[in-house]
């Protein structure tokens, strides 16, 4: 009789099982996670991206009376658009000293950057700036609006169970943060992964859980409901998170707004100087006129919504809200902490570089997945399909997204500046790239089309501080004898970034992928006769 040992298989442990769970759900979702944390990184100096998008705007000092600069804007509409059912004025702050406005209607409307000293409106390019980035970090811009928004929070949700499951896997995670070990192929991409994961960790849980909070109301919108089960139920549920005031409709007898500048000075008597964000007016030269004063976010850990409303014929106070519930309260404190608004310039720095890790994260991870197999095809250089599109899709993620940021800012200098619908093609632009870095990377071999497009990001974030000076009088050397940190900030952050894309081109040009021998499938051993039950 023969006898054949076979290994008996056992059941994954939990560990074994959050490793899948983890891999998986990383390379499913990592491509998306990794643009959205990218942009969503950049977004944190959205306000100063936009002013580098505009240069032909001077520089103005903050230290100004929001009162008085309110009452300048409305004097500048009133005559720039008199029959429009709203105006919106963004007051100046201490990122931006310029005021802006915008007047329409939801389905139509027009705006326009002022000058905060003298009123007037400034003649400027028209983009999208740094807000194109912070909007397609949680809408994906192209798809339709609930759409995008739900594609994000399941990202967000798989990023959640990346974070936790990576927990449970690696039980020497912070042990193994100290251990770096170079030219070690799948090891050393998996200690940078390491790294990058437990360098902010803290910051990774944060963020992705507040991201899903943001839009909690979209994602599980039962328990608002339940709670506001009353007439206009779903009214007052708007109005404990964002700042929403029906407006009435106009009554057709011609009546000259107030001071507005008197209800911003009200307002600041409440609320301290320079926490006025945003000055509201509905129907403006009418006698049912509205004006709503909106307590700024950048002094406040909350952006749980503040308002007073004033009557646009008298100026009187109609109504102050300035309290909502718990619930509501600790949902603006999350919130808060996602946007980060609240931050000075040195915490908006930390929130950028920890957010940045968390960006280098994804993609180590994704790049880890690509290593540890190639290492085991048996013909290498003909992968299989699944692998092949893996590599083609994080070359084009990673090094091909770099390529499309950098040819957005290329475009806002180098687009005529009469083309109609000038910012869209900004946002064309960058699609476009995209595309085209996905195409190359597909018709070329892996290694190279690495190579190349971390070249090309290299050449087009190091020549954008040239491309400035040739576009613009704000070059870097009048930025910095200047002391303009926006302009300096942004060519210097360009170069740092150049070369950081150029030590990684380096580096994957010198590479060598070594190949382990395929494993044998084992053969059964069989026990000579009469020695069964013997080692």
């Amino acid at each position: 009789m023969q006898v054949t040992r076979r290994s008996q298989r056992t059941a994954p442990g939990l560990r074994q099982t959050m490793s899948g769970l983890h891999i998986w759900v990383g390379l499913l979702f990592g491509w998306l996670l990794y643009a959205m944390f990218l942009t969503g990184t950049v977004s944190y100096f959205r306000s100063e991206i936009s002013q580098w998008m505009r240069p032909e705007i001077p520089s103005q000092p903050f230290r100004q009376d929001d009162s008085a600069v309110a009452q300048r804007i409305v004097t500048a509409l009133a005559t720039l658009a008199p029959n429009s059912a709203q105006w919106t004025i963004n007051l100046p702050d201490e990122r931006d000293g310029n005021a802006s406005a915008t007047w329409g209607d939801r389905f139509n409307f027009d705006t326009a950057i002022f000058d905060s000293v003298t009123g007037q409106k400034l003649a400027v390019r028209e983009t999208r700036g740094g807000e194109f980035f912070y909007y397609f970090h949680f809408t994906l811009h192209y798809l339709p609006r609930p759409l995008g928004r739900w594609i994000v929070g399941l990202a967000a949700m798989a990023m959640l169970t990346a974070l936790v499951t990576g927990l449970i896997t690696h039980k020497k995670i912070f042990t193994h943060f100290f251990t770096f070990r170079r030219a070690k192929g799948a090891v050393s991409w998996l200690d940078a992964h390491n790294a990058f994961a437990v360098l902010g960790l803290p910051f990774h849980l944060m963020i992705t859980y507040t991201g899903l909070v943001t839009l909690m109301t979209l994602y599980m919108p039962w328990g608002g409901k339940v709670a506001m089960d009353q007439p206009h139920g779903q009214r007052a549920l708007t109005a404990q998170l964002h700042v929403s005031v029906p407006s009435a409709p106009p009554i057709g007898r011609p009546l000259p707004l107030a001071n507005v500048g008197e209800m911003v000075r009200e307002a600041q008597t409440r609320w301290g100087a320079h926490n006025v964000q945003r000055v509201v007016v509905h129907n403006p030269g009418d006698a049912a006129a509205q004006v709503v004063v909106v307590r700024s976010d950048v002094h406040r850990t909350s952006v749980s919504p503040q308002y007073l409303l004033f009557s646009g014929a008298d100026g009187k106070l109609l109504e102050a809200s300035e309290v909502v519930g718990p619930a509501a309260r600790t949902r603006g404190v999350l919130y808060a902490l996602h946007l980060g608004r609240f931050a000075d310039t040195v915490t908006r720095w930390l929130y950028f570089t920890v957010s940045l890790a968390g960006t280098a994260m994804v993609g180590t991870g994704l790049i880890l997945w690509t290593v540890k197999r190639r290492q085991k095809l048996p013909h290498p250089e003909k992968p299989y399909f699944g692998f092949w599109l893996a590599e083609r899709m994080n070359i084009a993620s990673i090094a091909g997204l770099s390529i499309a940021m950098a040819a957005f800012f290329w475009g806002n200098r180098l687009l005529p500046s009469g083309i109609a619908q000038r910012g869209a093609w900004e946002v064309h632009l960058f699609f476009v790239v995209w595309a085209l870095a996905l195409g190359h990377a597909l018709v070329r071999p892996a290694q190279k089309a690495w190579t190349e497009q971390l070249w090309a990001a290299t050449v087009l974030l190091a020549l954008l501080p040239v491309l400035n000076a040739l576009t613009s009088e704000r070059n870097l050397f009048t930025s910095i004898s200047q002391g303009d940190a926006v302009f300096a900030g942004f060519d210097l952050t360009a170069l740092a970034l150049a070369v950081l894309h150029a030590a990684l081109a380096v580096r994957t040009a010198s590479h060598s992928t070594k190949v382990r021998p395929a494993r044998t499938k084992p053969t059964s051993i069989v026990a000579p006769r009469g020695t069964e039950g013997h080692p």
